[in-house]
């Protein structure tokens, strides 16, 4: 599938090929429709909040179910849903501090064709 994918801080994304996530335990794989650019993914590209790299940027997400991991309930495949990618532990200082987007849990992947995500 096709996905922006940061590479290096201070680079602009590059659009390549990389393969579909398949949904584990508890998780939906999400069919994107559309993406939102959201001050969080800028500071990933200018260095500001750190991350590991290579990155799929976006956390702010709409589209459909297209398919269910083992354990999610609640959904069937064509359901159409809003994705916020900053959940975290829920558990970490970060998480406490009610700054759940800087939490190492969080799932970006927005800017692909498709995202697994946890379905609660």
């Amino acid at each position: 599938m096709r996905a922006a994918v940061l590479r290096a801080v201070g680079e602009p994304l590059s659009m390549e090929e990389v393969p579909t996530p398949e949904p584990g335990a508890g998780e939906v794989l999400v069919k994107i429709a559309a993406a939102g650019v959201c001050h969080s993914d800028l500071h990933l590209v200018d260095g500001s909040i750190p991350s590991g790299l290579p990155l799929i940027l976006g956390h702010e997400n709409s589209g459909w179910v297209e398919k269910l991991g083992p354990g999610a309930d609640g959904y069937a495949p064509g359901d159409p849903v809003v994705v916020f990618g900053g959940w975290g532990c829920g558990r970490c200082a970060f998480c406490l501090g009610g700054e759940e987007q800087l939490c190492g849990t969080e799932r970006w992947g927005g800017l692909a064709r498709m995202v697994a995500m946890r379905s609660t």
